[in-house]
């Protein structure tokens, strides 16, 4: 690492370490002690109780009492409760809520994202397995949604003592709140344009159900992986949140014949891997694991990457037939799941592609993610399709 590089990852460490010092130092007191003077949001029709999903229009402004704010599952009814924000009129974020990147960002129909990490006091995380990171109970971790600069979304995951709760909070049209929903919603984004999709509490589950400790995007090869901001390995082992500290704090997938390969690995790790790997039913099922483990890639001070034909997200890939008929085919086996040199005969690349309108439900037949997306990743599921076609 060069001298302006260390330097960086100092004045970096140096700025988390005094985020999360102030937060453990203000630990026990929460925002939903403020006084009563923001607005309520209630969403109309409501999603709360199962209704249809609703457009952010139908949010509108009421007052709300912060001291009676939080909701039968222990999470706030409103944003503005709850402790992210210190004022959020001001977008005011609590000091001890910790920013990050992921060098490898899960794609969500192109909006823009940030992210925030709050860990209770003298706590760490479990990373005796590498592969399996175990968060302290108190863990929440907070990810904010935009559109054309205008904030959507912001999903929390709380971790308690059996289990991770999560909610759903949509803004209002001025931004000067957020309500919890688990119905989900659908936002339009314009004439032509097929809408922007919030999940449902159920939809949150399908996915986060997907690993052992549910919050996804916080582990090893996200946050090794250069061009992640924020919350480094770098960053958290100088910080001394981790239980054991890893062979080494970079990550580099292997690259093959193609010089394509490890670009399209890492989107099928982070865009697919949630949910096909050992630990998820949509793996088991399938058999189809796209996750690369991190204990595969952490090989310490001068060792060596595996090869990548001998990576899950390959031998359970490449030359591989299709169990599944789509709708358009005669029946199941008429695709490889990649097909060396074609990704129109990939189906990987096929329903990765596919997205069905809004007035229709998706499916795994139909689509790949297979719900929540209305809209492909142009960029990243290029980097795939690069690969497919270069293999010879």
């Amino acid at each position: 690492m060069v001298a302006g590089a260390r330097s960086h990852v100092s004045l970096l460490v140096a700025m988390l370490l005094a985020s999360l010092a102030a937060a453990h130092a203000g630990c026990g007191t929460k925002s939903n002690d403020a006084p009563a003077d923001g607005g309520d949001l209630d969403a109309s029709p409501s999603a709360d109780d199962g209704g249809a999903p609703h457009d952010a229009g139908t949010i509108v402004v009421g007052p709300v009492d912060c001291k009676t704010d939080l909701d039968k599952d222990g999470l706030e009814k409103h944003l503005k409760c709850a402790p992210l924000y210190t004022d959020i009129a001001q977008k005011t974020v609590a000091p001890g809520a910790l920013p990050y990147t992921p060098g490898l960002p899960f794609w969500s129909d192109g909006a823009e994202k940030q992210r925030w990490l709050m860990l209770p006091a003298n706590t760490q995380i479990d990373t005796t397995d590498i592969d399996t990171w175990l968060w302290p109970v108190g863990t929440s971790a907070w990810k904010e949604f935009k559109l054309d600069g205008k904030r959507i979304e912001t999903r929390v995951y709380k971790k308690r003592a059996n289990d991770w709760t999560f909610a759903t909070y949509q803004w209002a049209a001025d931004e000067s709140d957020a309500v919890k929903i688990t119905g989900g919603a659908q936002v339009s984004r314009g004439a032509g344009q097929e809408p922007y999709v919030i999940p449902s509490i159920n939809d949150c589950a399908m996915c986060h159900d997907g690993q052992k400790d549910k919050l996804l995007g916080l582990e090893a090869v996200n946050l090794g992986t250069p061009g992640t901001v924020g919350l480094t390995l770098d960053a958290l082992v100088a910080m001394n949140l981790l239980t054991k500290v890893p062979s080494q704090t970079t990550v580099a997938f292997p690259e093959d014949t193609t010089g394509k390969a490890a670009a399209a690995l890492g989107w099928l790790h982070v865009n697919c891997g949630v949910c096909h790997n050992e630990h998820a039913a949509a793996g088991g099922q399938s058999h189809l694991y796209l996750l690369t483990k991190p204990s595969l890639l952490f090989v310490g001070d001068g060792g060596t990457l595996p090869p990548v034909a001998s990576l899950p997200a390959w031998t359970t890939t490449v030359d591989q037939q299709s169990d599944i008929a789509l709708p358009s085919d005669a029946g199941p086996g008429n695709y490889l799941l990649i097909k060396r040199g074609s990704p129109t005969a990939s189906l990987i690349s096929v329903l990765a592609h596919a997205r069905v309108p809004a007035n229709q439900t998706p499916s795994d037949k139909t689509q790949m993610p297979p719900l929540v997306s209305r809209i492909v990743d142009p960029v990243g599921l290029q980097k795939v399709d690069d690969w497919i076609t270069a293999l010879p």
